[in-house]
């Protein structure tokens, strides 16, 4: 197994991202209900593009590297399992013809909502309940950013694949 370019990149993507999402972002003053899961995004860029199996496994190290990253708020061991549910829902919308935003825009939010469910999940099984307004506020946030950030990341994979990188 070779590092490849566009590995070495996906890897430093989730690191990054969880840092900002964890650190960054906080300390500017933007509410914990509406920072958006960027590492999410990260993962469903791939999926869209590599299938299900492959989101599956990004989505799974990337929960990995997430609950590294402190504060830990969630149960050990569900935010790998979470994000490689994510992943596997983002694969879903994989299409090799299709170039359109829309496809992963979708994918992003399917993925978010299966990703809200298992952390509502988790917070009824450990607290009893849940805020529904900061799960949906999140889930916003995140399908916003991935707007704008989606078609760069997907842009760059297809660079780096074309250019036999990837």
């Amino acid at each position: 197994m070779r590092a490849t370019l566009l590995g070495l990149g996906r890897t430093a993507y989730v690191v990054v991202a969880a840092l900002l999402s964890a650190t960054l972002l906080p300390r500017l003053g933007v509410p914990e209900e509406w920072v958006p899961d960027l590492v999410l995004i990260g993962v469903v860029a791939t999926a869209v593009l590599r299938g299900s199996v492959h989101g599956a496994l990004v989505g799974l190290v990337a929960g990995w590297v997430v609950e590294l990253v402190p504060p830990v708020g969630s149960p050990l061991g569900l935010t790998p399992l979470v994000m490689m549910l994510g992943g596997l829902v983002g694969g879903l919308f994989q299409r090799v013809s299709s170039r359109t935003l829309g496809r992963a825009v979708l994918a992003l939010a399917a993925a978010g909502i299966v990703v809200l469910l298992g952390r509502s999940a988790s917070a009824i099984a450990a607290e009893g309940s849940v805020a529904a307004a900061e799960g949906l506020g999140r889930l916003a946030s995140t399908v916003a950013v991935g707007l704008l950030a989606l078609p760069v990341l997907l842009a760059v994979d297809r660079a780096l694949v074309r250019r036999r990188l990837g």
